[in-house]
């Protein structure tokens, strides 16, 4: 088996990364700087950047609330090893980000607004979900709205709205385990790359 090595190995998202990870071929173990690795998978915090990105091995990152700047050092890092960077390994966000951006071009005078719901103790809001669609979208609040309550794992709602008539697009994540799919068929797809940013466009061949 392949080592993967998790970087938040006993938070949600990475526990469950590490309960799948065998069926991928993998041997997973917790995140330390100087362990020998096949790829890399973060879901930790930001602030643990720095601490990853001088590695070698392929590196998938999951997490999400970067800064500019950190954003920066990891555009500069995949000039020199394989990152694959993402904040949502679902293949229906990514399928739902195409489309509101095709959408946005066949209406282009339509109003456009986002609603993103999540549980209670989710840090950021936006969602780096919400970001990145926000970001396609040329989007800014009011037109996000951000909902923190209860157990929700994620839903996205983008609304096109014209005369008389209005377009929804809608995501909801069902667990946690489609996320942790994502993340592993990425890092099987990431290892043997050349240097390079990846995203989930390039994994399933998305223009």
């Amino acid at each position: 088996m392949k080592t993967l090595l998790i970087s938040g190995f006993d938070g949600r998202m990475g526990s469950e990364t590490a309960r799948l990870a065998e069926s991928y071929g993998f041997s997973p173990l917790p995140y330390e700087k100087d362990l020998p690795a096949d790829v890399v998978i973060d879901f930790s915090h930001p602030d643990r950047l720095e601490e990853l990105l001088p590695g070698t091995a392929p590196l998938i990152i999951g997490t999400t609330g970067y800064s500019r700047e950190q954003l920066g050092l990891i555009r500069r890092r995949a000039s020199q090893r394989p990152v694959f960077l993402s904040p949502n390994f679902s293949a229906g966000i990514a399928a739902m980000r195409v489309l509101a951006r095709q959408a946005k071009q066949m209406l282009p005078d339509w109003d456009i607004s986002l609603i993103e719901q999540h549980h209670r103790t989710k840090a950021d809001a936006p969602s780096g979900t919400a970001a990145g669609i926000a970001s396609d979208l040329s989007l800014a609040p009011p037109a996000i709205v951000s909902v923190r309550a209860g157990t929700v794992r994620g839903t996205h709602a983008l609304a096109f709205y014209g005369p008389e008539e209005h377009l929804l697009l809608r995501h909801t994540a069902e667990s946690r385990t489609v996320f942790a799919h994502g993340a592993l068929k990425a890092a099987i797809w990431l290892i043997g790359r050349e240097p390079g940013l990846y995203g989930m466009s390039d994994l399933l061949g998305f223009k």
